[in-house]
């Protein structure tokens, strides 16, 4: 395999596991409904990075809610995230657990606070039905990114089970890759699981672009070291998002980085990560590092 510099190197080659936050905080931001299968993931990451993990149940209080039935509510969602932690995460974590409910207008608000309140390294979304829907047609952990300064990644998709014995790393030079392959590392070791990196070329690809396929698939073997339980392909397709999500049918699980378009045109033309997430058959994993932003205008123009 050619592994060479190329002249638009992968962004993973220079984003290292070193340069994540020094907060280890693990904070899952559910909407109290069930999110065993996020807990799950999220007790991975918390395991893999020795942080606390903290799942609060947020409760959106709209304007003349009484105070008092707000306070009935968080009560009640405090109980119900006692109640996953307790059957979620068992002996096989070595994580420290906390439940927690918060009250807030909307979820960005609720996950802003808590993402501050709690020291969180990382804040872990749960994309069920309510909180996927939101202003804009973008879901929350999308406008999370832009709102806390730390991690932030997403599970969805419409696999529910928490089995994990297959992996699937679509990999690409988007400043979330590193912060991708560092993911599926920590499920593939958690779960004893095969990890599988997939770079999709066009059919009409010419050699530079072969090239610069192998380029990514070794920048993201360098990136997982000595973890050997790992196969890799490049995989000539017309359409990107329609291939990941084909393979996806033979995965338990997919782990990509978020969106790196611009938020404008991710409104208007969509981004892989959102189709996938939407039409994949496995558990979708998406992930967001905050040093991917640039600058308060980059993201727009």
């Amino acid at each position: 395999m050619n592994t060479s510099p190329m002249p638009l190197a992968p962004s993973l080659l220079y984003a290292t596991a070193g340069g994540r936050s020094s907060r280890q905080n693990v904070v899952v931001l559910s909407d109290g409904g069930d999110a065993e299968r996020t807990v799950s993931f999220a007790a991975t990451l918390a395991d893999a990075r020795g942080g606390e993990l903290i799942l609060v149940n947020a409760a959106v209080r709209s304007s003349g809610t009484p105070l008092n039935l707000a306070g009935d509510v968080l009560n009640e969602r405090q109980a119900a995230a006692r109640r996953t932690l307790r059957t979620t995460v068992d002996s096989a974590f070595d994580v420290r657990t906390r439940a927690a409910a918060r009250v807030g207008r909307n979820y960005l608000t609720i996950a802003r606070t808590a993402s501050e309140e709690f020291s969180a390294g990382v804040v872990v979304v749960d994309e069920s039905e309510s909180m996927t829907s939101t202003a804009f047609g973008r879901s929350v952990s999308t406008r999370v990114g832009g709102h806390v300064d730390c991690d932030v990644i997403s599970v969805g998709g419409n696999h529910l089970s928490t089995d994990v014995t297959s992996i699937l790393v679509p990999v690409a030079g988007g400043p979330h890759s590193g912060l991708a392959v560092d993911m599926a590392r920590y499920l593939a070791e958690k779960h004893g699981a095969w990890l599988e990196l997939l770079h999709v070329v066009p059919s009409s690809a010419d050699e530079r672009a072969h090239t610069d396929a192998e380029q990514y698939i070794a920048a993201a073997n360098e990136r997982l070291g000595d973890f050997s339980a790992v196969d890799e392909w490049i995989l000539e397709a017309d359409d990107a998002t329609d291939a990941i999500v084909d393979q996806s049918q033979y995965y338990d699980v997919t782990v990509l980085g978020a969106p790196q378009k611009n938020r404008l045109r991710e409104f208007v033309f969509g981004s892989t990560t959102a189709d996938v997430r939407s039409s994949a058959y496995s558990t979708v994993v998406s992930v967001e590092r905050p040093d991917g932003r640039d600058s308060l205008l980059g993201p727009w123009l």
